[in-house]
């Protein structure tokens, strides 16, 4: 489970849908406080575990200016999962921001472990081009389609749309479908609000969002055997707004399928 613990514990549960209109309008808001030349750096730094045993670290580090975005997200196996199987690698991605919208533009994934695949995504008006090396044995059962593609936006970019920048005037952070395409796995995250919580986490101890939410395989991913059932990933999720900037920090997340729950928190995070 570790390289699904940090490639989608990171890099999907930490993605969260907020409404369309709420999530322009907030989007809009936060980007006309800066100055033209301004820029804000997001900096996260994550471990995920499933009770008291350690299996990955990571960290996600966003910067925002009025019309354009950029994000890198790093993962390593660490505690005793390092012991059976060394994972590691580096996604990043840039975009525009147009009218209050995100549009990815490049996203990258680089394993640096196994395969050390590399990935390459290009968004553009009509089509999605994607590059990897070494190539997949097949594209899933079924395979994205192109439509299917050009609905989505790659893992980075949904984190830094809907989780960074929420409904703020709604006084919500959650609550919604987001699509997501990732080269090849085509998935959805759908998040409902719940309710305000304290949390306490190393990063942060006081009042966030809780929300609660889905991941649900689309297409790309392994055959099922004849009677297996797709089934959804449960997920939670408390973001925070450790410094008043408006931006909403995932600090605590959840992934329970079956028995199994992984646990996902930030041990530092920084706006600045």
């Amino acid at each position: 489970m570790t390289k699904v613990c940090l490639a989608q514990l990171v890099g999907t549960l930490c993605v969260l849908a907020t409404p369309s209109v709420a999530r322009d309008n907030a989007t809009k808001s936060f980007l006309a406080s800066l100055d033209p030349n301004q820029t804000r750096t997001v900096e996260i730094s994550l471990r995920a575990r499933i009770g008291p045993l350690e299996l990955a670290r990571g960290t996600i580090k966003v910067t925002l200016s009025q019309d354009s975005y950029s994000g890198e997200a790093t993962y390593r196996t660490s505690g005793i999962a390092a012991s059976f199987n060394n994972d590691a690698g580096k996604a990043t991605v840039r975009g525009s921001i147009e009218n209050g919208q995100f549009r990815p533009r490049s996203f990258l994934n680089q394993e640096s472990s196994g395969k050390n695949r590399r990935i390459t995504v290009s968004f553009q008006n009509n089509g999605i081009d994607v590059a990897a090396a070494p190539w997949w044995k097949d594209m899933g059962f079924p395979p994205a389609t192109l439509a299917q593609k050009l609905e989505s936006v790659d893992p980075m970019t949904g984190l830094i749309e809907l989780s960074l920048v929420t409904g703020r005037e709604t006084g919500r952070a959650c609550g919604g479908l987001v699509k997501i395409f990732d080269g090849k796995r085509r998935y959805d995250i759908r998040t409902e609000y719940v309710s305000i919580q304290t949390v306490s986490t190393p990063a942060y101890s006081g009042p966030a969002y809780y929300c609660r939410g889905t991941y649900v395989e689309v297409a790309g991913f392994k055959k099922k055997m004849p009677g297996d059932q797709r089934e959804p990933i449960r997920l939670q999720i408390w973001l925070a707004d450790i410094d008043q900037s408006g931006l909403s920090i995932p600090i605590r997340m959840t992934g329970s399928k079956g028995i199994y729950t992984a646990t996902l928190y930030a041990d530092r995070a920084v706006v600045r």
